[in-house]
């Protein structure tokens, strides 16, 4: 089975430079469907030109629909993806089940994520995803080797791992932090928009990241960022399916150097290389960069956050 390395695409600029820098396939947002808001989500015209892009230069476009829509929002959901698939797009990356399952029946071609927002982490959630229509999973950030190996070969469904990516104090699709700020719907061409919340089209104000007092110390729950390095020969020699580097929300300079390290560590591993001890360099100046844009967002979302509610540090 081909590994396929799976790359961000914030903005059309973004999602053309990866797959110029070796990415396999690009995950990019459907305006006002994607956990992020549409900074860093792409119209319907950019996702066109993006997959004629793609087609011509053999590459895949996967596009997020992984919010939860409304029973109202069905139908224009249906639209959009059926334009999209009239584009040649090869994929999407959903979170809820009804809709996979809908999706599953109205286009049967196209692979359907199910994405890291589902939380899926037992055996009994893969079944239930894969029975609404998934045909590939997303793991969770601290999947072991063990259960990729049992996922693919007793499962028999595709898996998706994070090169890089968070890992978050709570679960993705049931984290409700966000919510208790204080903002307001959008309605955008049919579509509603919450702007408190990841599963309604907003994004992670990262409310987790605002200290909590205890005595004359503050502590934060934990959200570290992650880079994969010495995993990948062994995801390689098990088969995952894709090998995906998080990111829409970064400049578009960092995300090309990771995709540009990650296909050129990934190409070394298929040659037989598994001494990956003289990339740890580059791995450490990857991360640096990573973690200064990082902190600067999340800095920017607690700013607007504390802005638009009344939280406060919370003694314990």
């Amino acid at each position: 089975m081909t590994t396929k390395l799976l790359a961000p695409g914030g903005n059309l600029e973004m999602a053309v430079g990866v797959l110029e820098r070796g990415a396999d396939a690009v995950y990019v947002g459907a305006r006002g469907w994607s956990r992020r808001t549409e900074n860093y989500e792409m119209s319907s015209k950019d996702i066109k030109t993006l997959a004629q892009y793609a087609s011509v230069h053999n590459k895949e476009v996967r596009v997020a629909f992984n919010t939860i829509a409304s029973s109202t929002e069905f139908p224009l959901m249906l639209k959009t993806i059926e334009e999209f698939n009239s584009y040649g797009i090869e994929g999407v990356i959903m979170t809820d089940p009804g809709a996979m399952s809908l999706i599953r029946d109205r286009f049967p071609d196209l692979e359907i994520h199910a994405s890291a927002g589902a939380n899926i982490i037992n055996e009994n959630d893969i079944k239930f995803y894969r029975a609404a229509g998934a045909t590939c999973i997303v793991a969770p950030c601290n999947i072991t080797m063990d259960e990729i190996k049992f996922i693919q070969d007793d499962l028999n469904l595709k898996l998706e791992i994070f090169l890089h990516s968070n890992n978050c104090f709570t679960y993705l699709g049931k984290c409700t932090m966000s919510s208790y700020i204080k903002q307001d719907w959008h309605i955008e061409n049919g579509k509603n928009r919450f702007f408190g919340s990841p599963n309604r089209g907003g994004h992670c104000n990262r409310i987790c990241q605002i200290a909590w007092e205890s005595g004359e110390s503050s502590v934060k729950m934990t959200n570290d960022a992650f880079l994969l390095l010495n995993a990948i020969p062994v995801a390689l020699r098990n088969g995952v399916s894709y090998l995906k580097v998080q990111g829409r929300e970064y400049g578009n300079s960092l995300i090309f150097d990771m995709i540009s390290f990650y296909r050129e560590v990934i190409d070394k591993c298929k040659n037989g290389e598994n001494d990956l001890s003289g990339y740890l360099f580059k791995l450490n100046e990857l991360s640096k960069r990573r973690d200064v844009e990082r902190d600067m967002r999340t800095a920017g979302l607690l700013k607007i956050a504390k802005s638009n509610s009344e939280i406060k540090r919370i003694e314990i």
